[in-house]
């Protein structure tokens, strides 16, 4: 992935290992491919960025694609790279964004089945609990901060929180 990037935006590419890689204040075209195949490509600052390192143990609040990267990052067994092209602005990033999603996608919130199998093994497809992930994987928002939420009102109850919580290793 990373000679197509480079091919398309020459010497513009890193290869950042971690969040303290990215740097405050300056616009990223960010992404993060899985297996080789791109499964997110976006646009932003640090604060946004920093999505494509998510983990059991980061999580970007009120990111669409938090809980699309915190299933991969549980259940996938690939490899894993991240990229970011620095951009001189906002527009710049967008149209960067825009060519990206041409040329490579990255734009679809789609998961791999092998990982939704994994993800709802041992959970009853009648159950709270099955329900809950599944409103949460359509969210339109961010489906980890509508989880927790719905922990928040008491939608979610103590029994149907251990479960979930556990299978997407969050804290509440």
């Amino acid at each position: 992935m990373f000679e197509t990037l480079n091919q398309l935006y020459p010497n513009r590419v890193n290869n950042p290992q971690n969040v303290n890689d990215l740097v405050n204040n300056i616009y990223y075209v960010y992404v993060l491919t899985y297996n080789n195949s791109p499964i997110v490509v976006g646009h932003g600052k640090k604060n946004r960025a920093k999505v494509i390192f998510d983990d059991s143990g980061i999580v970007t609040q009120s990111h669409l694609k938090a809980l699309l990267v915190r299933l991969y990052r549980i259940f996938g067994d690939g490899d894993f790279s991240q990229y970011v092209i620095s951009c001189i602005s906002k527009e710049e990033a967008k149209i960067i964004e825009r060519n990206l999603h041409i040329n490579i996608g990255g734009n679809r919130n789609e998961i791999d089945q092998n990982l939704l199998t994994r993800l709802f093994d041992g959970i009853n497809i009648d159950s709270r609990q099955y329900i809950y992930l599944k409103l949460a994987l359509l969210s339109s928002f961010d489906g980890l901060a509508d989880l927790k939420k719905w922990r928040r009102n008491g939608v979610i109850s103590d029994a149907d929180w251990e479960v979930i919580s556990n299978r997407l290793q969050i804290d509440y």
